[in-house]
């Protein structure tokens, strides 16, 4: 017997099973996969209504807008034209850490901060 006559032969014995099958499926089941399978191949769009798609654009358009009024102001070109600003001359005073240590002597509050957050902090074990 050839490939061929094999594969004919399986399909046939197949299809007569899938007869079978279906004859003994009652005919509300039946009812129910027809529907069921209708719902599944008509298109989302045709289903759903495009409510989602008007919110979304119109939230794009007003969000878009918005942001074409923040701009608006800094596209036009100035009026007047103002003088650049001077860079402010460096400091010639150099850092002194006793005086920035100095600073934290005179504010306890951080360490009074500190002190009243213990549960937050393990204690050590000496």
């Amino acid at each position: 017997m050839s490939h061929e006559q094999n594969d004919h032969d399986f399909d046939q014995a197949m299809r007569r099973l899938h007869a079978q099958a279906v004859d003994q499926v009652s005919p509300a089941t039946r009812a129910r996969l027809r529907v069921a399978r209708q719902t599944a191949t008509t298109p989302a769009t045709a289903r759903e209504p495009r409510r989602g798609w008007v919110l979304a654009t119109s939230f794009a358009a007003v969000s878009a807008l918005a942001i074409g009024m923040l701009l608006r102001p800094s596209l036009q070109a100035p009026a007047v034209t103002s003088p650049a600003p001077t860079v402010a001359a460096a400091s010639t005073a150099a850092y002194d850490a006793d005086t920035a240590l100095a600073t934290l002597d005179e504010n306890p509050d951080l360490y009074l901060w500190l002190a009243s957050n213990d549960d937050a902090m393990p204690a050590l074990d000496p």
